[in-house]
């Protein structure tokens, strides 16, 4: 479970050097809870506020007043503990063309499991069972550089998925592919949602009406609307999901 409670996040000004200034508000006094077994949308507009509130989640930097918690524990009172608890996606995958796919998620799983007392065995466990899990055994042996979009988007999420997190942030995760890669997509992230908590960041509204049975919406670093897409459209009286989207943020 996530749970993002007050949550303000306030971006101090080194250019200015300027005394008096209060800084740039990037989020004000945000509430919301994603459940276990439910992928939960996080929509805005770019500069809404998305990536500040996905940050904070995976521990990355910290509330100027509020709270998250992840699985209980405050992230800033234990900023280790909630690292590995989340698993991240990127809409870009920070991998590296010259290795293999699994000589990639053997020397993540080494970088994951540093901190614990951890075997070869251990990573080549773990590394199975995500191999399993994002259906690479195709391409195990391939050079990322020579992979598809798509096979290079379920690499991302094999790395994430190592240390078997119980919350998955995706940001933008199927940003780029194709229909077929992007219906194989949505497969595997309802399938790792009924487990997990799973939170998604989109700009395709059609991926958070096949997705997404909770939505959260964010426009100028506010919560504006909470609901299922339905619910929403019901609530500001939209033609469909998109145009209520246009109408709480634009």
């Amino acid at each position: 479970m996530v749970e993002v409670d007050s949550f303000t996040k306030i971006y101090s000004s080194n250019k200015l050097k300027d005394k008096h200034s209060k800084g740039f508000l990037a989020v004000d006094s945000v509430s919301f809870t994603a459940r276990p077994g439910l992928v939960t949308g996080l929509l805005g507009p770019n500069g809404a506020g998305k990536t500040t509130i996905l940050k904070a989640i995976c521990g990355l930097h910290y509330p100027s007043s509020g709270a998250v918690r992840v699985m209980g524990k405050d992230v800033e009172s234990f900023p280790v503990e909630v690292r590995g608890m989340v698993g991240y996606v990127s809409e870009q995958p920070a991998l590296i063309a010259s290795f293999t796919a699994g000589d990639f998620l053997n020397y993540a799983g080494k970088l994951r499991f540093a901190s614990k007392s951890f075997t070869d065995e251990t990573v080549g466990q773990a590394v199975e069972r995500v191999v399993e899990e994002c259906d690479l055994k195709a391409v195990f042996h391939r050079s990322i550089g020579q992979l598809s979009k798509g096979y290079r988007q379920r690499l991302s999420f094999a790395q994430a998925l190592l240390h078997n997190p119980p919350v998955l942030v995706l940001d933008e995760p199927v940003s780029g592919l194709d229909p077929a890669q992007i219906r194989q997509m949505r497969d595997m992230i309802k399938r790792l949602g009924r487990e997990r908590t799973i939170l998604l960041s989109t700009h395709l509204m059609q991926e958070v009406e096949a997705l997404c049975q909770i939505v959260h919406i964010i426009s100028g670093g506010r919560l504006v609307a909470s609901g299922s897409a339905q619910e929403i459209v019901t609530s500001t009286g939209a033609r469909n999901f998109e145009d209520a989207f246009l109408k709480l943020t634009c």
